[in-house]
């Protein structure tokens, strides 16, 4: 932004988007583009969600950082954290010309603006925001005196004032406030804008009040003075152009306040945007057909308490069906065993003698009542999980079926606040779109509809009734819906559906390898959870699997899987990559991912117990049953055993036996199978990368798990709030181990890969090809910017800026490495 230049650039962190954007909009009612400001806030696709990006607020640091500095004002305790961990994602150059303010976001952002505007320093606008509070306080009575800060800019007024007074000329004038809105914040916007350009040191003081003076180049000392329409002003100014500041702040001061602006119409036509993207197509309305509660008593309550216990069973396996390989489905596991919902449940059907449905759904309406009376957006989306939980309940003890679409043509799905499980059984091939007519951005369906791709907008119950209508569009971007839209908004949607597919890479575009600038390929491979994951994936061009992790399957199993249901759910993934390689992870169970069923045992540090390959050697019979599911599965298809966990050779030795026993069992009973398959082994504990060179003995490729890797070589548990800094697979520290098992891989004719989340950081990824890894397993939607990070660059490029990271001492100066090596020149 031309007018920036020079001037200190200011950063907005909130968890919400809508709060920073208007925030923005306020502070530049003030200056205009005169000041370079930047939003960094939400989370998710377009920062819809609630959340704050440590990645975003480094790129928006970037931004409005020039010589003069910047600014970050934040929110609440999450966005402090993330602009923390920004920093250490710049070059340390900018942010050494960057100051984090504790001061409040709004009032904060106003201050900062204007007196960036005026020309002040980065420690002058930082002060400046810290206290912007202090008239507030003052006004409502909530300050006894003069804040410090301001106190203190008055005295270097009055000295400044009092140096120059001797020898150089002095005017003043007293007038009264003529806007109607006193000396607020535009005018006093304005005044300071006016005031730099004189060569002189300029006051105000309210003579009615008795306060001040101050000085005219701080919107908050200015606020300090309370000064209303009528009030006494009295401006005074000394230097060489003295006069001239005092003729034209007089004039200003007393010119009337311009007519404010008619407010605009509500926009009824929007919703709330949810998931973006845009859909035209007949509309259908979700079937929910639930059983009516009965409200009758039992003669056994005991036995009517058990046949709850058995339900939410039904129910957890009801839901792990449509919600496997989500976190959400964490969620719902909690709430079927809250003791808030269960407990109580029992406890009425002991009192009451009521039958369980009545007893468990008098629970969910308490607790959805809990939720609902909440204030955080955020938390009172959850009233949808609680009623999602309720309904799986209630379909395993009085029958019925989930919400199912009517037979038909794609449609636009109308929904009354939907289910997180609802989302997640939607079928992408037959819903061109969701308008929910209640719910939230927030929701943990309108997460799922974000990851499924589904356009989506809620809080439509104005604009859709329950009942009606043949025809919908909708934008899920903007919010915008169109009920029986006519032939023109037909047209123009149709327009804004081409123009967005015409910005997408069309499928089949890639495939799976791209191509540096001196010839060399780098494979991008998929991580995967389920089913829905892979079809995304190979939709999305990825050359193969590149992990597997089958413990997502299994997590809400409160029951062993059996090896023919095992076998069924790899073949449904296997399917979606048939003629392309896989690599499929054993149970990487224990530590953070606990499954019910294996019934472990407390651990004092459960990232360093029984957890991966320790725990399936523990329990051989459930390794090798697994082995048998996937070898059954994969007839027909190329895939690749991976071992998590590996510490020592001996470990890999035992899981290859198992896997021979495996085989020969299948092979004694006729069953068709897979034989042979190669083995490979996680690299994600430090002895693992230490030893590659013994282990390549044992494995026939490397897939190195950075999560785990950099948790245990820098000692710094991962999703710590606290070690987030320091938990960074861009260390030094990381990169030499990642170095070590690609020298290893090399020597031995071992393909090596990078299967963890620093595969899929366009920060980290290319140091990693630079290290020697031609193979990057990620989420395939982080393909789009591994290639920009990597595009133009060439090996030779890339093997430079490796070594310079690796010749660094920490994480933030091998990120800085990389984008040095971007910046032209």
């Amino acid at each position: 932004m031309s007018g920036a230049a020079g001037r200190v650039g200011l950063v907005l962190v909130s968890h919400s988007r809508v709060l920073a954007e208007a925030t923005e909009a306020l502070a530049r009612q003030m200056t205009g583009e005169a000041v370079a400001i930047a939003c960094a806030a939400g989370a998710g696709d377009g920062g819809t969600e609630l959340g704050t990006d440590a990645t975003a607020i480094a790129a928006a640091i970037e931004r409005v950082c020039g010589p003069a500095g910047a600014v970050v004002l934040m929110d609440i305790g999450g966005a402090i954290l993330s602009a923390e961990t920004a920093l250490e994602l710049i070059d340390p150059a900018i942010a050494a010309r960057t100051r984090l303010t504790g001061g409040p976001i709004v009032e904060g952002a106003v201050a900062a603006a204007v007196r960036a505007a005026a020309g002040g320093t980065l420690d002058q606008v930082a002060a400046e925001a810290r206290q912007a509070l202090v008239p507030k306080a003052e006004q409502l009575g909530e300050a006894e005196r003069p804040a410090a800060a301001v106190a203190a800019t008055d005295a270097a007024a009055a000295v400044a004032v009092a140096a120059t007074d001797a020898a150089a000329a002095v005017a003043a004038v007293e007038l009264a406030i003529a806007d109607p809105g006193g000396l607020h914040a535009r005018p006093a916007a304005r005044l300071i804008t006016r005031a730099v350009a004189f060569d002189a040191a300029i006051t105000l003081e309210n003579v009615t009040a008795a306060r001040g003076p101050v000085p005219a180049s701080s919107l908050i000392a200015l606020a300090s003075l309370g000064a209303r329409r009528g009030d006494v002003l009295r401006l005074r100014a000394t230097g060489r152009q003295a006069v001239e500041a005092v003729d034209a702040l007089a004039a200003l001061l007393q010119r009337d306040a311009p007519a404010a602006a008619p407010a605009a119409p509500p926009a009824s036509c929007h919703a709330i945007p949810v998931a973006p993207g845009v859909a035209l197509g007949p509309m259908v309305r979700l079937v929910r057909s639930m059983p009516e509660v009965p409200e009758t008593t039992v003669d056994d309550p005991a036995a009517e308490a058990e046949r709850l216990r058995r339900a939410l069973v039904l129910a957890a396996q009801d839901l792990g069906s449509a919600l496997r390989g989500t976190d959400i489905l964490d969620a719902h596991q909690a709430l079927l065993c809250d003791p808030a919902l269960v407990d109580e449940a029992i406890a009425r059907i002991e009192r009451e003698r009521c039958n369980a449905a009545w007893a468990f759904r008098q629970a969910i309406h308490a607790a959805a009542a809990i939720y609902r009376r909440l204030d955080d957006p955020y938390l009172r989306a959850r009233e949808a999980d609680v009623h999602d939980v309720g309904d799986a309940v209630m379909r395993a003890l009085l029958g019925g079926a989930a919400a199912v679409l009517p037979d038909g043509p794609p449609a636009v799905v109308v929904a009354e606040d939907l289910t997180p499980s609802e989302a997640a059984r939607l079928d992408t091939r037959r819903v061109l779109g969701v308008i929910d007519r209640r719910g939230g951005p927030t929701s943990h369906a309108a997460i799922l509809l974000r990851s499924a791709g589904i356009p989506a907008v809620a809080g439509a119950a104005a604009l859709v009734p329950d009942a009606g209508g043949a025809r919908a569009g909708l934008d899920g971007a903007t919010g915008e819906v169109w009920l029986d839209p006519d032939p023109e908004t037909t047209i123009e949607i149709e327009r804004r559906q081409a123009a967005l597919r015409a910005s997408r890479r069309p499928p089949g575009a890639r495939d799976g390898r791209l191509r540096l600038a001196c010839g060399r390929e780098v494979e991008l491979w998929a991580n995967v959870a389920g089913p829905s994951d892979a079809r995304a994936a190979r939709e999305a061009g990825a050359l193969g699997i590149g992990l597997l992790r089958t413990e997502m399957l299994f997590l809400d199993r409160v029951d062993e899987p059996g090896e023919d249901e095992q076998a069924e759910l790899l073949a449904e993934i296997f399917a979606a990559f048939a003629g392309a390689p896989i690599v499929v992870r054993t149970l990487d169970a224990g530590g953070d991912k606990a499954l019910p069923y294996l019934e472990l045992d407390a651990e004092t540090n459960p990232s360093l117990g029984v957890r991966g390959v320790r725990l399936s050697l523990a329990r051989p019979a459930l390794l090798e049953a697994q082995l048998r599911a996937i070898l059954v599965a994969g007839r027909g298809h190329d895939i690749r055993v991976l071992v998590p966990m590996v510490s020592t050779a001996a470990e890999v030795s035992a899981v290859r036996a198992a896997l021979e026993r495996a085989h020969a069992t299948l092979a004694a009973t006729g069953a068709a199978h897979r034989w042979p398959v190669a083995t490979g082994i996680m690299v994600e504990v430090p002895s693992a990368a230490l030893m590659a060179e013994r282990l390549a003995r044992q494995a026939d490729f490397f897939s190195i798990g950075t999560n785990d890797l950099t948790q245990h070589t820098l000692a710094a548990e991962r999703g710590h709030p606290r070690l987030h800094a320091l938990a960074d697979p861009a260390h030094p520290a990381v990169l030499r181990l990642v170095r070590g098992v690609v020298e290893a891989g090399h020597a031995a004719k071992r393909p090596v890969s990078v299967c963890g989340e620093a595969a899929g950081d366009p920060g980290v990824a290319p140091l990693l090809v630079g290290l020697g890894i031609t193979r990057l397993s990620m989420c395939a939607s982080a393909f789009d910017a591994v290639e920009d990070a990597l595009a133009g660059a060439s090996f030779a490029d890339l093997a430079a800026v490796a070594e310079e990271a690796l010749a660094v001492d920490d994480a933030a100066a091998a990120r800085a490495a990389r984008a040095a090596a971007r910046r032209p020149g």
